[in-house]
């Protein structure tokens, strides 16, 4: 079973476009599913936990996605636009999930402080709203732009921007060992890269 934020994944596919992901992956290849999903996988995540659901119920809807996407991939028309299908599907799991919960809890069992019946209300067959897709989409486009980064770069900037414990220049040091002073011209490299990558992109 896909697990999401799995780091055991091969990067030589970090290149490849969607479309040559999904055939490498129609051609049994598990390396390129790996990569499809890695690529994915913090987009299809975020939206549920956006729309308040648990970590639980959102790793959930995950595996829902994951297998709905293994299952539509050989009948996908449109794989070039696979960041809008996939969030165009885990926003109905959304929906399915909410719907489920109406059904098993009965409006006047619900507790309106209680985080699953506030969840219970979600409006089904309610789109996105344009700034919430664009905000996804260039939340997308800066993961996707990471990923391309030489691997000692990506460990920097996920320990500088992305770790939860918010680490010091002292601990990220320990844990790349590197010198402490090295840590902000690297840093400074490493955006610079990141940046001229993403200017291809606009």
């Amino acid at each position: 079973m896909t697990k999401p934020f799995d780091n055991a994944i091969a990067l030589d596919y970090a290149q490849c476009s969607d479309r040559e992901l999904v055939a490498a992956c129609l051609d049994n290849d598990a390396q390129a599913w790996e990569s499809l999903i890695r690529r994915y996988q913090r987009l299809i995540y975020s939206i549920p936990v956006k729309q308040g659901f648990s970590s639980v119920d959102a790793a959930d809807v995950f595996q829902s996605v994951c297998l709905i996407l293994l299952k539509k991939l050989p009948s996908l028309r449109q794989q070039e636009k696979l960041f809008s299908w996939l969030m165009t599907t885990t926003t109905r799991e959304c929906w399915r999930v909410a719907a489920q919960w109406r059904r098993e809890s009965p409006a006047e069992n619900r507790d309106p402080d209680d985080p699953a019946d506030k969840l219970s209300e979600l409006a089904s067959g309610e789109p996105l709203a344009d700034d919430q897709r664009l905000a996804f989409e260039q939340q997308q486009i800066v993961r996707e732009a990471i990923e391309r980064l030489p691997e000692r770069c990506r460990e920097l900037i996920a320990l500088l921007f992305y770790h939860h414990d918010g680490l010091s220049y002292a601990d990220i040091a320990a844990r790349l060992n590197l010198p402490v002073a090295s840590i902000g011209p690297n840093r400074a490299r490493c955006l610079q890269k990141l940046k001229k990558d993403l200017e291809k992109k606009i």
